[in-house]
């Protein structure tokens, strides 16, 4: 027997075809169509074609029959609504029919989805884990103060090779997450690159210009600068740790 979320779901996407029903199958087309010509044909027209086919079998088999004498008022029209509701009944079971086929595919499609976006995941902490110095830096860094620019190499390689189609995830939420992140992620190291000065040849960064380092006395568009970067570092920071949350959580709990 059904169980009651089956028959639930069922009710749900397919009660419809029942009071609306999709005339695709071509039996469905053809039991309907005789049904409505039972009804919707003059019953003088059906006394004549009824005749015409005795006429026609009697001609034919040698052996003579007769249908008994019809009134003209003859009132046949449940035959035509038999066949109809009968259609109709055929049509709910072909989509019953789908339905199960559809819904037995689920799994195994949600599984394969499920494993690899496992998979992409893991290679994501790998390219850019939570104990990097990209991940600290962003924590905390002052951009007011110099910095070594090599601790942001995975935040870079992030930047660089996760804006391909091999790096989406099937999950919507989980991509649109992905998504958001790597485009902060973008804008910071971007402003960062056409922000900041090296010391003496690098790797030692600096966003104050030489002219104003060692002093509090800075134009306002340092102060500026200075701000937006540490806004996007620590929204990139928070972003980051909502996807690998939300990744960690969900792709468990798809398992």
């Amino acid at each position: 027997m059904f169980a009651k979320s089956e028959l639930k779901n069922l009710a749900l996407e397919y009660g419809k075809k029942f009071l609306f029903p999709d005339f695709t199958n071509k039996l469905t087309w053809f039991v309907a169509g005789i049904g409505g010509a039972v009804i919707l044909t003059p019953t003088p027209l059906k006394l004549i074609i009824y005749n015409w086919l005795v006429d026609s079998a009697n001609l034919n088999s040698g052996s003579r029959f007769t249908l008994a004498e019809l009134k003209p008022d003859a009132a046949d029209y449940w035959v035509g609504v038999a066949l109809i509701i009968g259609a109709l009944l055929h049509n709910v079971a072909n989509r019953y029919l789908i339905y199960k086929e559809q819904r037995s595919s689920l799994p195994r499609a949600s599984g394969q989805s499920n494993q690899i976006d496992k998979e992409l995941f893991k290679k994501f902490l790998e390219d850019f884990p939570s104990n990097s110095g990209s991940i600290d830096m962003l924590r905390q860094q002052d951009f007011s103060n110099s910095f070594n620019i090599t601790r942001l190499a995975n935040l870079e390689k992030f930047v660089d090779e996760w804006d391909t189609v091999e790096r989406e995830f099937l999950n919507t939420d989980l991509e649109r997450m992905r998504r958001e992140l790597w485009e902060v992620c973008y804008t910071f190291n971007y402003k960062l690159s056409m922000g900041a000065y090296d010391l003496n040849g690098g790797p030692v960064f600096s966003c104050i210009p030489d002219a104003y380092r060692g002093t509090d006395n800075w134009p306002k568009h340092v102060d500026e600068k200075i701000d937006e970067l540490n806004g996007l570092s620590t929204t990139c920071f928070k972003l980051y740790e909502e996807f690998v949350r939300f990744g960690r959580k969900s792709l468990a709990e798809n398992i």
